[in-house]
């Protein structure tokens, strides 16, 4: 390789450029697909390399069983549509929270879909935590009644990183982040997400924080936000958060629909690790604890 050549190979961009975005999704599946396309076309004449939607990004309605009748599979006539936008936009595409066909007539999976530049699926995660609570002040739900828990964790390359995915009430379960950060070389944590009004101002800034500093990752939480319906109303506040904990992308309304763009630095995320190398520390404490003992 002449020095040239290996100049150009080594100064390969550690910052790249993603957005987040955040809407309002209803009952409408025409009207919720083109308002992913604006913003994906916002994403890409902004430089973007990726962009990143929020949970049930496709569909809300009023029940559980209306969810269940509208699932598709993976590779029916839907997520065909948002695999074309991806290769029309010439960004990739992490699609919060699809709702795929189930294991039985009764129940579908909430499954978070990363699509490539070229429209193919990278990777496919099915939400293992399922929000079946009693909400203070809030409504009842029980996600179990018509969703189906994943049973993998799930991590893949992108152009922007190496991303770690979730979905929503996964962010109160701490080990899935770290087993998807120090098992499985995270280094971008993905929660799309449709929190409550009431568990989103008590806990959905103060979580992702944690998880991101715990973890020495970006965190990039696309949020659903307003009101979807009489019975659904969604918290907002779509959030890029960096390594140290810092929040360095947010839309200036956290209940408008728009992205919020920010930086991704690898270069960063790498200093923030070495000066403070939890990792190691983490493993030295596990073996110290037994925990990592076989049998």
């Amino acid at each position: 390789m002449s020095a040239s050549a290996g100049a150009a190979a080594s100064s390969k961009p550690s910052t790249q450029l993603v957005a987040v975005g955040q809407m309002t999704a209803t009952d409408d599946q025409e009207h919720n697909l083109r308002t992913c396309a604006g913003l994906a076309q916002e994403a890409h004449a902004k430089g973007c390399k990726m962009l990143f939607l929020p949970e049930v990004f496709a569909f809300i309605g009023t029940s559980g069983a209306e969810s269940v009748a509208r699932a598709e599979p993976l590779d029916g006539p839907l997520m065909r549509r948002y695999c074309a936008l991806a290769q029309d936009t010439g960004i990739w595409l992490s699609l919060g929270g699809f709702q795929e066909t189930g294991p039985d007539s009764d129940h579908l999976y909430n499954c978070h879909v990363i699509v490539d530049d070229k429209g193919s699926i990278a990777a496919a995660y099915r939400k293992v935590h399922l929000f079946n609570v009693d909400v203070p002040n809030g409504p009842v739900l029980m996600e179990s009644k018509t969703t189906a828990p994943g049973t993998e964790l799930v991590a893949c390359d992108s152009p922007v990183g190496r991303l770690g995915l979730s979905v929503c009430y996964d962010l109160r379960f701490p080990e899935l982040y770290q087993r998807l950060a120090f098992d499985m070389a995270a280094q971008i944590l993905l929660v799309p997400s449709a929190f409550t009004v009431v568990t989103g101002k008590a806990h959905w800034e103060v979580l992702l924080r944690a998880r991101a500093i715990e973890c020495q990752c970006y965190v990039i939480a696309a949020a659903q936000a307003g009101r979807h319906n009489e019975k659904r109303e969604s918290y907002g506040q779509s959030l890029i958060i960096d390594p140290w904990g810092v929040f360095v992308g947010q839309l200036d309304d956290p209940l408008a629909t728009g992205i919020a763009v920010a930086e991704i630095d690898l270069e960063y995320l790498a200093s923030v690790r070495q000066r403070m190398p939890i990792a190691a520390h983490r493993a030295t404490g596990r073996a110290s604890l037994g925990w990592d003992k076989s049998g």
